[in-house]
């Protein structure tokens, strides 16, 4: 059984993610946010759905693996069927799983730090935090975007639309809850720094 470069290319992709999440952001995130509900009370309305915009692209991702032939079964836009589209789409997806990393890198080791020592963590701002506040969705943006590209049918379009819907929500309830913990500490870093891209600056100010 031959496979498309797509395929092999998605499907490691996808396990990639999934284990490097375990290893790291993934062993405590769940533990964290338990933490953070009991002690302030919030609950993450946004959080199943959100989980589900993971699982709904990891199983697109195998049927397609197993089925090239299901790009075809629900509407195919076949003008984005194209190896220039294709590459494109795989760069993306390239440079998301890089932002993800960068982005456990500096909050999820944060995490991990404040949940060991049973201490509330700092709030970042440097590094990729100093450009935008939310890179690990912006991540999330891009493989979804470049999951419709490599299968580009109704089925991903649609799933597409669902995880932006579902990711800016998520992000609307993340920020009430950072300023729920922070204060005008994350006011002030909502004032400076763009929600999913960098915001521009004026010269002098």
């Amino acid at each position: 059984m031959r496979f498309h470069y797509t395929q092999v290319f998605l499907l490691t992709w996808i396990i990639a993610f999934w284990v490097y999440y375990f290893l790291t952001y993934g062993r405590v995130e769940e533990k964290h946010e338990r933490v953070v509900s009991e002690k302030y009370g919030i609950r993450a309305k946004w959080g199943p759905f959100f989980g589900l915009a993971f699982v709904g692209w990891s199983v697109i991702i195998l049927i397609y693996f197993f089925h090239y032939d299901s790009i075809d079964w629900v509407w195919k836009l076949a003008f984005l069927d194209s190896t220039p589209v294709k590459l494109i789409a795989i760069v993306v997806m390239c440079l998301a799983f890089l932002l993800n990393v960068v982005f456990t890198v500096s909050v999820g080791k944060t995490i991990r730090d404040a949940f060991a020592a049973e201490e509330e963590p700092t709030l970042v701002t440097t590094g990729i935090y100093g450009y935008v506040r939310h890179p690990g969705y912006l991540a999330l943006f891009a493989v979804a975007f470049g999951g419709f590209l490599l299968i580009p049918n109704l089925i991903a379009l649609a799933w597409l639309v669902y995880t932006c819907v579902v990711v800016y929500g998520h992000t609307l309830e993340e920020e009430s809850k950072l300023v729920q913990i922070y204060g005008e500490a994350y006011e002030r870093y909502q004032r400076e720094v763009g929600r999913f891209l960098p915001k521009l600056r004026r010269k002098g100010g």
